[in-house]
């Protein structure tokens, strides 16, 4: 496996949308409660399939590790915007024909090469808008479980695409606030998603 650490940025520059392959910038029209005309700037995925609620999906994969003490699946991946290696959930765009639920399955046996099983739910996923002042991408959760003892998990081999070299690992679920921290001062940017759901485990805590 190649590190995702080797990757840096040469230039910058900018990108009409005529040339842009996975997004667009627009020029949004609309009327303030008020009544009055205003102009707004956003990004658009380009590939997102009309039928689709999401564009992307992020999956919370979970395991048992020796102990019984479940673990959560994370990756490092070199994200070109951020400028470094990023933290993050495994994630990615819906191809057009399949659910949610399969795109989160496909993914993860890609990036990953966990087979997963969905975790049942009441309800479909809740549709979360990840920057909604700048862009119109929509992602869900998807929950899943990761069982090492199916034989396809015991040694898993990813299939990524020639671009990609990702790093997955597990992290103790109870001590993810505090491995983001150290991932933070090491110097990797934290995805947002990521972030906020560390966020949350520890308010969780604070309030019991």
């Amino acid at each position: 496996m190649v590190s995702p650490a080797g990757a840096k940025i040469i230039s910058v520059k900018p990108l009409e949308n005529a040339d842009a392959r996975w997004l667009n910038l627009v020029q949004i029209e609309y009327l303030t409660p008020d009544g009055a005309p205003r102009t707004w700037e956003a990004v658009r995925r380009t590939t997102t399939p009309r039928d689709s609620a999401a564009d992307s999906v992020h999956i919370f994969a979970i395991r048992r590790n020796a102990s019984d003490e479940p673990e959560i699946l994370l990756e490092k991946q070199f994200r070109p915007p951020a400028g470094s290696v990023v933290v993050e959930f495994p994630a990615g765009l819906v191809d057009a024909g399949e659910t949610l639920e399969q795109c989160a399955l496909r993914e993860l046996k890609e990036e990953t090469g966990y087979i997963g099983e969905l975790i049942p739910g009441d309800s479909a996923p809740i549709i979360l808008w990840g920057s909604p002042a700048s862009s119109a991408s929509r992602t869900v959760f998807i929950n899943v479980t990761v069982d090492l003892g199916r034989p396809e998990n015991q040694a898993p081999v990813t299939e990524l695409e020639e671009c990609e070299f990702i790093e997955p690992f597990w992290v103790p679920l109870s001590n993810l606030h505090g491995e983001l921290r150290k991932f933070a001062g090491e110097g990797f940017a934290i995805d947002g998603k990521v972030g906020v759901f560390a966020e949350g485990l520890e308010m969780a805590k604070l309030l019991q």
